[in-house]
């Protein structure tokens, strides 16, 4: 588990301090804020070198912090095997067979079903079952739910040019895409150079018919404004902007910590 950003923003503890927790392929995220989740105290980013069973417990070993008692804890998982099936078409036992079907079976995943009621959705997802049951043991009131599932409401402001939510990580990017109110996309790419990401990006927009003028591109994540990455993309979308976040004065861009600013806004 490599370290990648440290924060301690305050050092007096909130009154009801909120945990907030990103558990992922490749990374882990964690943040403690206020009770409205504006106001953060501490938050750690790692990237995972190598799927282990000990990287949790050995988090909570290296930041002592994360074993306080906490007034709410905010879970979202953020693994690549997922996939969004229609409410209407499939039972909640039938969504978890066809996660099994796209992806293969695999014994140590436990698959996860979420309702997204508003969608009329299931959002289906496979988590490392030794590490689902570590933090179910560890953090028994958390509430958890798949990034996906967190991130969906946003594409109620998607008008009739589009809107594309697009947040980097160091190997691999995911993809919200909706048009006038209406969910049309939501994946994982991976990732190594600029072009990679030019590339799935451009074909995405030419799938859905979207024009490269219009359609606005929010992004926010591993991104910084003088990457050679965002200049990829301002070369090819004319609607560029990053999603702001509301933790300032971090020492590090606002938008690299929005989605987890945006779990921890869940408890209030």
């Amino acid at each position: 588990m490599k370290e990648l950003f440290t924060i301690t923003a305050k050092k007096e503890s909130p009154v009801q301090p909120v945990l907030s927790l990103r558990l992922g392929d490749r990374h882990l995220a964690y943040s403690i804020t206020n009770g409205t989740g504006e106001e953060l105290h501490q938050l750690g980013y790692y990237r995972i070198e190598e799927a282990d069973t000990a990287v949790f417990p050995g988090l909570l070993e290296q930041v002592p912090a994360l074993t306080e008692n906490f007034f709410q804890v905010q879970v979202a998982y953020d693994y690549t095997n997922s996939t969004l099936a229609p409410l209407l078409q499939f039972p909640a036992e039938e969504a978890g067979s066809l996660l099994r079907s796209l992806s293969g079976p695999s014994g140590n995943e436990a698959v996860v079903t979420e309702t997204i009621a508003e969608w009329q959705l299931y959002n289906v997802y496979a988590v490392p079952a030794d590490l689902l049951h570590q933090v179910q043991q560890h953090y028994p009131a958390a509430r958890s739910r798949h990034q996906f599932s967190l991130s969906l409401h946003k594409l109620n402001e998607a008008g009739e040019n589009g809107l594309m939510l697009v947040e980097f990580r160091q190997d691999d990017f995911t993809v919200l895409l909706g048009r006038s109110g209406k969910l049309l996309l939501a994946q994982t790419y991976a990732y190594a150079t600029p072009e990679d990401v030019l590339y799935y990006l451009v074909k995405i927009s030419n799938q859905f018919s979207l024009s490269r003028q219009e359609l606005l591109l929010q992004l926010s994540g591993l991104i910084d404004q003088d990457s050679a990455l965002f200049t990829e993309l301002s070369q090819y979308f004319l609607q560029l902007e990053f999603r702001p976040g509301l933790w300032q004065d971090t020492g590090y861009p606002d938008h690299f910590f929005t989605s987890l600013n945006d779990l921890a806004r869940c408890a209030s």
